[in-house]
């Protein structure tokens, strides 16, 4: 059956084809040919196209080879399916895992006084999103209008500032090593003013979040609030809600 083998060389094809546009519209958008929104928006979908097209006839394959007891193109049918299964999946899960979440990308531990960008103001040039905090902005999401805080409060409420009964100076150098412990670009180290900034790019497309940390004394001990935003994009896909869950599990863990 020679259409056995045509389908794995197709679905191989569409593997390396898929991976390759994946590959330019990332690298491309991370080392500044050209900006977010088209690797994004123009030239990844067509990488999803090809590896959903290339997985679907690697599939196919599998099926036809199974029911004619053949193996023929098993080297590129196995390699087409494997390896559009492994394309496809980075984005699906992001895709599916933060299904019914609100496209926010602004998240704090303190919505009423958020830690403000300083240091990190001269390094945001290209950034679409404004340094200012988001939580007042109106956005409409599940048929209803909110507020960004509202829906950090609603949608993650185990995000809140950690009180801790030790000294500022003590939480300020805790703080500091977690950072540097998250795998961060820490920028800034302001112990008289309690403050950390640092930024995280993904190694994908290169979006880069803006995070800043502020430690204060609070009754007895001290507080430490956290901000992360993201310099491009309305939706980060849970990502800076992330930086911040991940940075708290680290500090309560020290």
């Amino acid at each position: 059956m020679r259409v056995l083998p045509n389908l794995a060389k197709i679905s191989f094809a569409g593997f390396v084809l898929s991976l390759g546009l994946g590959l330019v519209a990332s690298l491309g958008t991370r080392f500044g040919f050209w900006d977010y929104r088209f690797g994004l928006y123009a030239l990844f979908p067509w990488c999803l196209i090809a590896g959903a097209t290339a997985f679907a006839l690697g599939l196919v394959w599998v099926l036809g080879a199974m029911i004619a007891n053949d193996s023929m193109g098993a080297r590129y049918g196995l390699i087409g399916v494997i390896g559009s299964g492994l394309v496809l999946a980075g984005p699906v899960y992001e895709y599916t895992s933060n299904l019914g979440m609100p496209p926010i990308h602004d998240i704090t531990t303190d919505t009423e006084h958020p830690p403000p960008l300083v240091s990190l103001l001269t390094r945001r040039d290209g950034s679409t999103n404004p340094p200012g905090y988001d939580g007042p902005n109106k956005i409409m999401f599940d048929g209803k209008v909110s507020t960004v805080s509202a829906l950090q409060h609603k949608y993650y409420p185990a995000i809140h500032s950690a009180a801790l009964l030790m000294s500022p100076e003590k939480l300020f150098k805790r703080a500091v090593t977690a950072s540097y412990g998250m795998g961060w670009d820490v920028i800034a180290i302001v112990p008289d003013e309690g403050r950390i900034e640092a930024t995280d790019t993904t190694w994908f497309f290169g979006f880069t979040d803006d995070i800043v940390i502020r430690v204060k004394p609070a009754g007895m001990g001290a507080r430490l609030d956290i901000r992360s935003k993201a310099r491009v994009g309305n939706d980060d896909e849970g990502r800076n809600a992330a930086h911040v869950q991940a940075f708290l599990k680290r500090l309560a863990a020290m």
